[in-house]
């Protein structure tokens, strides 16, 4: 099976947005989304934020009861 590679543009290097967390981010997710997991203590005041893969881990592994919640409500 092939892998596609996907290129980010180098010059904006985006920071993980969660306090403590340096690394870079991979993921850009709605911030009132994350405050609802109530598990991340957040930097800034933009409306998206960044994630690295490992919290963007634990934010899918904190939020998975209310994804489910959301899938059966439809």
């Amino acid at each position: 099976m092939k892998h596609r590679d996907i290129s980010l543009p180098d010059d904006g290097q985006e920071v993980c947005s969660v306090s403590g967390c340096g690394k870079t981010s991979k993921r850009s997710i709605p911030r009132k989304r994350v405050e609802n997991t109530g598990s991340f203590n957040l930097q800034g005041s933009s409306r998206k934020a960044n994630l690295c893969s490992d919290c963007y881990r634990l934010f899918k592994k904190s939020s998975k009861k209310d994804r489910t919640m959301e899938s059966l409500g439809r």
